[in-house]
């Protein structure tokens, strides 16, 4: 299953807050560099003011006329008598100081300008100084902007969502798609092609359904008259084979119908605890081999838990193979922990297992040599679908097949058979 943190939603966060924080830290950076600048600027204006201001009492102005430039170039007067104690205590007057003495000071609430005499402390702020509110307010403009850019992509995007989970239906079996997308976009598209391709996909599934059932209804009909006719053969030899031979084909009819169904997402699993020995005696008799059995079962008091009717397909498919591939004709069958092993002696499998499970796999390197046909296909098909693992391997000259976690039990007692 896909990790969030692997998801294209998870990764577009991550690149909305990395564009966030890039532009709040230059927003940042750019607001707090033009403060200082400023500060910088307005600390030598504030210099040429205090300069002014001397050169007008060196030319006999006094207090009033100071006040009055002041006034004019924009500076008012602070009336925190707080602020102008501390920046008195500060910047005290010589005792033999007269007239009027003038002064910028740069503070962490602005630059002032003192003008103090011994009678009376006046202090001034530049008024003309620009506030710095615009440039927050851009700032949270495209903050917002940002955030409204991350939203439309966000839902732009979540019909992909909707279209995952139409394709895990469409991939359990649904073949018709709820959900319609009516954007002009990619994902639009995406979702019309899809929904093209469902719909042929299941008209060639309902094609191939119909087919296979009209081929196996087909059957059925002639097998059925051939069973009545061989009823009334005389010879009980040649009756027992084409009554046998009969059943054999309506059996292999029947497995067929279950692996449509299995194909088609319609088969309903039922798992149920039985005997091996049950399910080999079984699996001999869809062999027509009960009579003369080459399989050697050395834990037919195991406990096997999978549904039985295609855990015997499965199970018939593999000893059948393991019989008409094994030098001497026989197989073995045996349990350990929760696996069941055919084990058979023969030459190891020249291709990776995988190969095997495709329908009518043929060894090129040995063009002569008999393929699998369906064998290995239904084999994995059947198991798959009750989650039971396969695997493969070569052992002391034997070819050794896997079933894994199907066995419930090793031991248990069993019922005692016919004749005992």
């Amino acid at each position: 299953m896909l990790s969030f943190r692997h998801s294209i939603f998870f990764k577009i966060i991550i690149l909305f807050l990395c564009a966030l924080l890039s532009f709040f830290a230059i927003s940042y950076y750019f607001i707090q560099e033009h403060i200082e600048n400023e500060n910088i600027l307005s600390e030598l204006r504030y210099s040429q003011f205090t300069t002014t201001i001397n050169e007008i009492m060196q030319h006999g102005g006094n207090l009033q006329i100071i006040k009055q430039y002041l006034q004019t170039m924009q500076f008012v007067p602070v009336e925190e008598e707080e602020i102008k104690r501390v920046l008195q205590e500060i910047n005290k007057l010589p005792t033999d100081f007269e007239g009027v003495f003038a002064k910028a000071i740069n503070t962490q609430n602005g630059i002032y300008i003192l003008l103090e005499t011994h009678n009376e402390t006046t202090l001034y702020k530049d008024n003309s100084r620009k506030s710095y509110e615009d440039f927050y307010i851009i700032t949270l403009i495209g903050i917002i902007l940002l955030t409204f850019v991350f939203f439309i992509v966000l839902k732009s995007l979540m019909p992909l969502k909707i279209l995952k989970g139409q394709i895990k239906q469409f991939a359990d079996g649904a073949f018709t798609p709820q959900y319609k997308q009516n954007t002009k976009d990619e994902i639009g598209e995406l979702y019309c092609e899809f929904h093209k391709a469902s719909n042929k996909i299941k008209s060639l599934n309902e094609s191939r359904s119909l087919l296979l059932r009209s081929i196996m209804h087909e059957l059925k009909t002639p097998i059925t008259k051939g069973r009545i006719v061989a009823e009334m053969v005389e010879n009980d030899s040649q009756k027992q084979q084409l009554c046998s031979a009969f059943m054999r084909l309506n059996d292999l009819i029947n497995e067929f119908a279950k692996i449509e169904k299995i194909n088609s997402k319609s088969y309903h699993i039922n798992k149920q605890e039985f005997l091996l020995y049950d399910l080999i005696h079984h699996t001999e008799e869809m062999l027509l081999i009960h009579d003369s059995s080459p399989i050697t079962l050395e834990s037919e008091n195991a406990l096997i838990k999978a549904d039985f009717d295609l855990f015997a397909i499965a199970l018939k498919n593999l000893l059948d193979n393991a019989i008409k591939y094994s030098t001497d004709g026989k197989v073995r069958v045996y349990t350990k922990n929760d696996k069941l092993y055919t084990s058979s002696k023969g030459e190891a499998l020249q291709y990776p297992l995988e190969d095997y499970f495709k329908p009518y796999f043929k060894n090129e390197k040995s063009p002569q040599s008999q393929g699998f046909g369906l064998g290995m296909y239904i084999i994995k098909n059947t198991l798959d679908n009750q989650g039971f693992d396969f695997s493969y391997k070569y052992e002391d000259g034997c070819n050794v097949f896997i079933i894994h976690h199907c066995v419930v039990e090793n031991y248990c007692p069993i019922k005692p058979k016919k004749g005992d």
